[in-house]
């Protein structure tokens, strides 16, 4: 078990209000930023279902209209599943393109269109309830592991301003993930596995990277705690990590008859069956000319060696933690969405909070942070970042 400091832990609801404060500002940017030139959304070409244009025809007939550009990407595909259901959401080049992606927040949508709420409002107001809610938990499990306020509140600031927060306001899972490993964190932490295993289990819900937890667990225990009383922990949160994304599975065998469609239909991305040999393509990916990945490959790396730190630094749980994502990623064969899959390291940014001691170091990175989310966020808004 990862020991705990002792040590006056910050209050919840101020660094909520603080998150949720940046939240708002995140999303009234990334509309102002959206209403202007240029328009770069994709053309539809007479898709199965509503694509880009018909989703953006949608929004606008409806009191969503100022929030539009926040459906972006990856979000119309939530709508999607929302709207038709794993086994419909599909688009002329991917046939059950919506297994492959998670249902916390298709739930979400599901449930308000069911209530007769407006579903963008619903998700876009649900994740960034969510985020706010997840960084300052975060907060929290930051002060408690390294018992240092100011290294916990520097961790929290570093995670709102890093360049690809951004998603965590966008109607993703990102939102999602964050706050449910968090909270999961907060009860390891607190010594209650059970606690701690139902929210990995929605954390698996969310992001395929929520099945970390379990993995941290019982590496944590392999090699550093293996006492019977440990192996009980690690196994509660194991069990409850991956139980969510077997619900999943067996749900999708249900429902499209393939429990690991979603795995299967990532080729139309551009991934590539799931192996360890697919390590050496996923290198050769940052530098592919005709889709390059250099700032994904350099913030994996970047994530990389803060893992290995915290593994070193905090025990094995807290490194795996951070590195499980990157592996996800890399047998994949490329690093697709490398920016934001990195999101899911979350020890790195206590990590990064520790090597930023000096204050005017600090004060550089929240700009070059700040500055390149700014830039990000209109790139996101004007089609031409994913993330």
């Amino acid at each position: 078990m990862t020991s705990v400091q002792t040590v006056s832990l910050p209050r919840f609801l101020p660094l909520f209000l603080i998150a949720i404060g940046s939240r708002i500002i995140i999303v009234v940017v990334g509309c102002i930023l959206g209403s202007l030139p240029p328009d770069n959304r994709p053309i539809d070409q007479g898709q199965l279902l509503p694509g880009p244009a018909a989703l953006r025809a949608q929004i606008a007939a409806s009191s969503a209209r100022p929030i539009e550009p926040w459906y972006r990407w990856d979000a119309g595909w939530y709508v999607n599943v929302a709207t038709n259901g794993y086994l419909n959401a599909r688009d002329d080049q991917v046939v059950l393109g919506g297994t492959a992606f998670l249902p916390a927040l298709p739930l979400c949508l599901a449930a308000a269109i069911f209530l007769g709420i407006n579903p963008f409002w619903a998700g876009l107001l649900a994740t960034n309830l969510a985020s706010a809610a997840g960084m300052a938990v975060f907060a929290r499990v930051a002060t408690r592991l390294t018992g240092d306020a100011k290294l916990g509140l520097r961790a929290f600031v570093l995670l709102i301003v890093f360049p690809t927060s951004l998603f965590f306001s966008a109607p993703y899972n990102e939102a999602f993930g964050l706050l449910f490993t968090s909270l999961a964190l907060s009860a390891w932490l607190s010594e209650k596995p059970i606690r701690a295993g139902f929210f990995a289990a929605l954390g698996s819900l969310s992001r395929l990277t929520g099945i970390s937890l379990g993995m941290a667990s019982l590496g944590g225990w392999m090699i550093g705690d293996r006492t019977w009383t440990g192996f009980k922990r690690a196994a509660i949160l194991a069990c409850g990590s991956f139980l969510g994304l077997i619900l999943f599975w067996s749900y999708l065998g249900l429902v499209v008859g393939d429990p690991f469609s979603g795995i299967k239909v990532q080729g139309a991305w551009g991934r590539k069956p799931l192996s360890l040999w697919n390590i050496w393509p996923s290198i050769q990916s940052i530098y592919n000319p005709e889709m390059p990945f250099w700032g994904e490959g350099f913030t994996a790396l970047s994530f990389l060696v803060l893992g290995i730190r915290a593994w070193i630094k905090r025990g094995a749980f807290w490194g795996i933690l951070t590195l499980v994502p990157i592996g996800q990623m890399m047998i994949t064969g490329t690093f697709l969405s490398g920016h934001r899959i990195v999101l899911a390291g979350l020890p790195a940014f206590i990590e990064m909070a520790d090597l930023l001691r000096h204050r005017l170091l600090f004060k550089i990175a929240i700009v070059v942070f700040a500055c390149i989310q700014f830039a990000l966020l209109n790139r996101y808004v004007h089609w031409e970042f994913a993330g």
